[in-house]
């Protein structure tokens, strides 16, 4: 067998004994932390948590309104849903130039109708 062929036959062997190494290594891990990720699922699959969870979603969607209720359409006091934004509106800044503002829909109602009124 020519030098080439056993030095790349023995780069190839190497190869392979690190791949299987590295192999046992991970399989070895996975053996060692499947009871925690198997209490962790089961944990997370218990209605209480379940409901804590989606609680925790519920709120995660809701948006803040951003009206500034006593400028915007002072007129109409305390129609403010504080958290239930359900549009955005531009509003212009001196600092930010024009941004969009989350509005929950009976502030951007009462916008509206001060803006139709003039």
């Amino acid at each position: 067998m020519p030098v080439s062929d056993r030095k790349e036959s023995e780069l190839a062997d190497r190869l392979a004994e690190v791949g299987r190494r590295v192999g046992l290594a991970m399989s070895d891990a996975l053996d060692r932390i499947r009871p925690a990720i198997n209490a962790v699922a089961e944990v997370a699959g218990r209605p209480e948590v379940r409901s804590v969870v989606e609680r925790a979603e519920k709120l995660l969607r809701h948006r803040p309104c951003l009206c500034f209720c006593a400028r915007a359409h002072p007129d109409d006091a305390g129609i403010c849903e504080p958290f239930d934004a359900v549009i955005t509106r531009p509003h212009s800044s001196d600092l930010f130039g024009e941004v969009d503002v989350p509005l929950c829909a009976p502030c951007a109602a009462a916008r509206a109708a001060r803006d139709f009124t003039g």
